[in-house]
């Protein structure tokens, strides 16, 4: 084991601050990275971690896009 840090639903959707069932939709759909273990969701930290900086250069990227 690497030490990886893994998240419920239920941790993801406290850290964001967004509904327990937003989360599952998102990942259900693919758009939250995440796996299944047995049938329930995990979501490892460094995946959130990169999630979030490519949500953050993909707003970046459409706000400059229409400032220009």
């Amino acid at each position: 084991m690497t030490g990886e840090r893994f998240f419920t639903i239920n941790d993801v959707a406290k850290r964001f601050g967004i509904n327990t069932k937003t989360v599952y939709r998102l990942a259900q759909q693919g758009a939250l990275p995440g796996f299944k273990v047995g049938n329930q969701w995990r979501f490892s930290e460094e995946m959130l971690k990169n999630w979030v900086a490519e949500q953050v250069t993909n707003e970046r990227t459409k706000k400059n896009g229409r400032d220009e």
